[in-house]
């Protein structure tokens, strides 16, 4: 045997604490963040561009975004456990809400009119009519998407019109209510000190229970749990699907455990490489579809979810040190997220599928990029500046004691003194 074979085997049977392979900012979670965004924009170009599913055996949008929400859970749990809760919600505020809030007037003042115009010739009964803008802006505002589309813009228009009926503009928002679900979750464990590492088991607790559901579930479909009917409607985020709660929550929890139990969860690249295929393998049989209806009709995907969430967090920590600068300054990939549904559904309306599968996502990838750089660089990262923002009521003068060179200067409230950075800037963009 080779020495260089020799070394890739004692690699590979070697493990190491995720604590010990998790380097700050040094790790793959910004590329894997913009592949699962473009993921969904490859999803949506079926959809959107063709009215047809992009694969029939696995849902590549839903498994981008149960991936987002794996790399949300072990970030997000991370920030929670650095800052105070006060602190912990303004960061996750500043990292939704502002690209959100563009993105809505966005598509409510320039988007709309421009449809609305080549539609109608007039922009009356766009702005205070029932369903009109004013309505999908106040609705849809902090992040629920109770109004899913405008007026009758794309009705008729649009191969997704024809394949479902829908006159959706953004359907990419409707997981934003999901993600905001789980930081409100994760709010209330760090503020119930759950989080501490004395009490981490009652979140891997809740890993092994929703698990359990998942595959109670699929062995009996006729006595499904927790996957009809909806949870609300809450303030704000409005109803929130149970099955899609399952979904989400168990994958957002396995990534908020990972980070708990860091010093503990071995990365071991035989590990990672069997965690892939298995995913991969029950991809080709059909096993591993979407959440939904297929979730409790035929479909074994909880130990899916469960290699999956594993490989996500092993590919993190060893991907090429080169894709570590990918979105590590710059991440485009909520930008991408939220505004890829909106351009596709506008060039599906004006004959863009014409180039084809793989020219309308060449094209509806660019301009989803381009707009995505600029909410990022004119929204996003401004807006992220505020995040160590305190009251001018709850500052600290600083201590100025004699003898010493300079005044000390106190650590931000719900941080230490020298923690690192919160690493968690960007959400799961779900």
């Amino acid at each position: 045997m080779s020495p260089l074979l020799k070394a890739a085997v004692r690699r590979a049977l070697v493990s190491q604490p995720l604590a010990s392979a998790y380097h700050g900012r040094a790790n793959g979670f910004g590329a894997l963040r913009l592949a699962f965004a473009l993921a969904v924009v490859l999803s949506h170009t079926a959809a959107l561009g063709f009215g047809r599913p992009l694969l029939h055996r696995v849902d590549l949008g839903a498994l981008a975004v149960a991936g987002f929400f794996t790399i949300s859970g072990f970030l997000v749990v991370g920030s929670a456990r650095r800052n105070s809760v006060p602190r912990f919600l303004w960061h996750r505020a500043l990292r939704i809400w502002p690209g959100l809030w563009v993105c809505l007037l966005f598509t409510g003042l320039v988007v709309a009119p421009l449809l609305y115009l080549d539609r109608h010739g007039t922009l009356d009964g766009l702005w205070r009519s029932p369903g009109g803008v004013l309505d999908y802006l106040r609705l849809n505002w902090w992040g629920g998407l109770r109004q899913f589309g405008i007026a009758d813009l794309l009705r008729g228009d649009t191969p997704y019109w024809h394949w479902q009926g829908g006159n959706t503009i953004n359907g990419s928002l409707w997981t934003l209510a999901y993600e905001i679900y789980c930081y409100l979750a994760v709010a209330v464990l760090a503020a119930l000190t759950v989080l501490r590492r004395q009490l981490r088991w009652v979140t891997l607790l809740a890993v092994v229970a929703v698990f359990g559901v998942l595959c109670w579930n699929h062995l009996r479909p006729g006595a499904a749990l927790w996957t009809s009917g909806a949870v609300g409607p809450l303030p704000m985020l409005g109803a929130l699907q149970k099955t899609y709660l399952l979904w989400f929550g168990f994958m957002f929890l396995a990534g908020g455990a990972a980070e708990l139990y860091r010093d503990r969860l071995p990365m071991n690249d035989l590990l990672g490489v069997l965690a892939l295929g298995t995913v991969g393998w029950l991809a080709v049989r059909g096993d591993f579809v979407g959440p939904g209806v297929y979730a409790v009709d035929g479909a074994f995907f909880a130990p899916a979810l469960l290699a999956y969430a594993y490989a996500v967090l092993w590919l993190a920590v060893r991907l090429p040190r080169v894709l570590h600068r990918v979105g590590r300054d710059n991440d485009y990939s909520y930008g991408v997220y939220i505004y890829s549904f909106v351009v596709q559904q506008v060039l599906a309306k004006f004959g863009l599928p014409a180039l084809g599968v793989a020219g309308f996502f060449l094209v509806s990838a660019v301009l989803s990029l381009g707009l995505a750089m600029l909410s990022w660089h004119l929204v996003e990262k401004p807006a992220l500046r505020g995040k160590d923002w305190t009251p001018p009521a709850l500052r600290e003068p600083p201590d100025d004691r004699p003898g010493q060179d300079g005044p000390d200067v106190p650590a931000l409230p719900g941080r230490a003194a020298g923690a690192e950075p919160d690493p968690a800037a960007a959400p799961a963009a779900g």
